[in-house]
């Protein structure tokens, strides 16, 4: 077990304000566009989740009792669902739900907010209701303008279950109430922005907001449940995995994660662990690390969800005077800052919105905490915004911008990381910060972001001379953080992005074993459940087998297999089933095929394995001691399970990174963006040798390295490579775009880019 302390340790601001709170259980080949680097261009209302659906708020045609815009008295309504088409193949495949939706709906974002059920849960959605309802006019007026332009961002609406950890018992709902307290803001943002979104493209959105609504409204039988997809939070994440949801519907699972987790942090098997500072949040497992929604773009491998940036109608009469304000609602923050701020200081008037007027210093004014209109208002006063280090990655700068501010940010000459902040130790990302929001940095820049040595005064004065000579004061806010540009991106991810397999030919079928132990029988891992009382248990012993008939024979791609959930239990009893193997056999029982598997992990994946055969095959290899062999889920999947990849892979260009260099960087060193959906195109060998002169070819297994597929420019002594070898990996799990090494040069997947929309492709 590991305690509630230690599961948010390092967390985002979500899991800081979050502290004490959690208890979790542990444990075809492309034609290809190539770039090298010689060639660089440049509780609950009776305990039960409410349904919003696209043309009102609750489901099942419940009534409810609204308040009708505008006015106090609450009106009785019937709330009519959204018609719609449901088609489910198979325990884990996703939902083809299709509506008619001529002509479209049109809904209203203060309808679901004035809902009783928004009203009777509190604290808990208060301040998310509260953003809803004061953006709802641009909410309302994005969303008839999309309608009347891009008809297509509607289409295909999905039942989606919202359960957002940070407001539920799970986070013993401090984050809700230090919202009125000067808390971290941005994670309630987001949700807010998020819910609204969902709520105007047309879906059926169901929230829960107690651990009882979830334990006893989600179905454990994946067969059953109702929802397409269910979003979360890491502490929501954390409750799902104590019940056994996690496995269950993991790949319907997308999760709000403000900063950001790389593949590398992800997994864990039982001899891997990148990083024991962050165990709380690893070893989630992930088959995609896309299935991460993030504040801001910080690594293609994760998907970018961000916010609205909130701007306050632009008063023309407010004078706009030579002052600045700081960023923060701490004085702390100015503590070796000092000189900076003089600096500026002696050219403009400061002020600040420091929690109390005691604790600001002498030469700066203080306003208190602020009101979101009277912040606006404050930031329309003054010319300046600035940034003293911290916090990183927050929304307020953007706030300022869209308010006509510029913004002044330290550039970090030692790049912040985990390796040398405590605030980032323990964040599943091993990403390096440029500068205080490196989002402005590398995508806005002058005359509205001027990212400077802050040690320097004359860098300093320059910066601040250049903003007061700006004569248009006109807002700057990116398409991306726009209410549009939210909704086109949100539509585009929910029909697109598809993380679960097709129909799982196992499921039901006959399966024989060496032993038994107990009423465990070996059908239990073919049952399409997922969870610790549904396992396969073999009498204990040194040698076990167990097979699948799939009654035919089928063409074979991909093989996953769960070997048990908790990893207590498989340590306490010794339920690890490596090393193993598993054979494919034809109708007369001849070998087809065969892979061995080690080192022991909550689930295996035998990827491309493109075969034909009847039977599935696993035996233990050399167990020196006597064990159990347990399953709890064997999913064979066939043609219907390849990826189809979005982006399109027409808009694959491969880059060659430098050595040291992550693919990230390699891909924006060309204007272009690193694509994860294309790894399986490029982690061949005949891919790298049209990159390289390989002088020997290397399929590496059990290396836990985010860097291949590569090229090895030196020898390799830990890795036990050689200079000349090209190198893929047999862990798709580890292929990321972020990660480098001095002795290796990366093949990176690269795709152009939406000017101001950075996570798609062009004209999506």
């Amino acid at each position: 077990m590991v305690s509630r302390k230690c599961l948010l340790v390092g967390a985002s601001l979500l899991y800081l304000a979050a502290w004490i709170a959690i208890t979790v259980k542990q444990f075809a080949e492309p034609e290809l566009t190539s770039i090298h680097p010689e060639t660089r261009a440049r509780s609950s209302h009776s305990e039960r989740g409410y349904d919003f659906t696209s043309s009102s708020l609750a489901g099942d045609k419940e009534k409810v009792t609204t308040s009708a815009p505008g006015s106090d008295s609450g009106d009785t309504a019937v709330l009519h669902t959204t018609t719609t088409t449901t088609t489910r193949t198979t325990a884990t495949a996703t939902t083809t739900t299709t509506a008619p939706r001529t002509p479209l709906t049109t809904n209203d974002v203060l309808d679901l907010v004035r809902s009783n059920y928004f009203r009777e849960q509190g604290i808990r959605l208060k301040w998310i209701g509260e953003r809803m309802e004061r953006l709802a006019p641009l909410w309302k007026q994005t969303q008839q303008s999309l309608m009347a332009r891009r008809p297509d961002v509607f289409a295909q609406p999905k039942s989606i279950l919202l359960f957002p950890g940070l407001v539920t018992e799970y986070s013993g709902y401090d984050f809700a109430n230090n919202a009125y307290q000067g808390g971290f803001l941005g994670e309630l943002i987001q949700w807010s922005d998020f819910i609204a979104s969902l709520h105007l493209l047309g879906h059926k959105v169901t929230i829960m907001t107690t651990r009882s609504q979830l334990y006893t409204k989600v179905p454990r039988h994946s067969e059953d449940l109702e929802f397409d997809l269910i979003f979360t939070d890491y502490l929501g994440l954390a409750a799902m995995r104590e019940n056994g949801y996690y496995f269950m519907y993991k790949c319907r699972i997308r999760v709000l994660d403000s900063f950001g987790t790389e593949p590398i942090f992800n997994m864990r098997t039982k001899d891997f662990l990148y990083d024991k500072s962050a165990v709380g949040f690893t070893n989630w497992n992930f088959e995609d690390t896309r299935q991460f929604w993030t504040l801001f773009p910080h690594t293609p491998d994760n998907s970018f969800l961000g916010f609205v940036v909130e701007k306050g109608s632009i008063d023309p009469s407010i004078e706009r005077k030579n002052q600045a304000v700081l960023y923060g609602k701490d004085s702390n923050y100015v503590k070796g800052k000092e000189s900076f701020v003089q600096t500026i200081g002696e050219i403009v008037e400061i002020h600040s919105t420091f929690k109390t007027a005691a604790e600001s210093p002498a030469n700066i004014v203080n306003h208190g905490l602020l009101t979101q209109p009277n912040l606006h208002k404050l930031l329309q006063q003054s010319k300046v915004f600035i940034g003293l280090s911290f916090p990183y990655d927050g929304p307020g700068p953007l706030e300022a911008l869209a308010n006509g501010c510029s913004f002044i940010q330290p550039v970090f000459k030692e790049r912040v990381s985990s390796k040398n902040t405590p605030f980032l130790g323990g964040k599943p990302t091993a990403r390096d910060l440029t500068s205080q929001l490196p989002y402005l940095e590398q995508f806005v820049g002058e005359p509205y972001v001027y990212t400077v040595d802050i040690s320097n005064g004359d860098a300093v004065r320059d910066a601040v001379r250049k903003i007061l000579q700006r004569t248009d004061w006109t807002p700057f806010v990116s398409y991306e953080f726009s209410q549009e540009g939210m909704m086109v991106r949100l539509s585009a991810y929910i029909r697109y992005q598809n993380f679960c397999d097709g129909r799982n030919l196992a499921l039901g079928k006959t399966a024989t074993a060496s032993s038994t132990l107990g009423g465990h029988s070996p059908g239990e891992p073919l049952d399409g459940v997922i969870n610790k009382d549904t396992c396969f248990w073999s009498e204990s012993g040194t040698s076990h087998w167990w097979t699948v008939d799939l009654g035919t024979e089928v063409t074979i791609t991909k093989i996953r297999i769960v070997n048990m959930l908790d990893w207590g239990i498989v340590r306490d009893w010794q339920t690890f089933i490596d090393p193993f193997s598993v054979t494919l056999l034809d109708t007369g029982g001849q070998q087809v095929v065969s892979r061995q598997f080690s080192d022991a992990r909550p689930f295996y994946v035998w990827h491309n394995v493109e075969h034909r055969a009847r039977f599935v095959r696993l035996d233990s290899l050399d167990y020196k001691v006597a064990r159990y062999f347990v399953l709890c889920s064997v999913e064979v999947y066939g043609e219907d399970s390849r990826v189809v990849p979005w982006p399109d892979l027409t808009l694959l260009q491969t880059v060659v990174s430098k050595t040291g260099q992550s693919c990230k960087e390699a891909c924006m060193d060309h204007t272009m963006v690193c694509e994860p959906s294309y790894w399986h195109a490029i982690n061949t060998h005949p891919v790298l040798k049209t990159h390289f002169t390989c002088l020997e070819t290397l399929h590496l297994e059990g290396r836990f390295e985010q860097i291949f597929p590569a090229y090895a420019v030196e020898n390799d002594d830990g890795l036990n490579i050689r200079k000349g070898s090209c190198v893929t990996t047999a862990e798709h799990m580890l292929l990321s775009c972020a990660g480098g090494h001095d002795r290796f040069q990366r093949l990176c997947p690269c795709r152009r880019y939406t000017k101001g929309q950075v996570a798609l492709p062009p004209e999506t």
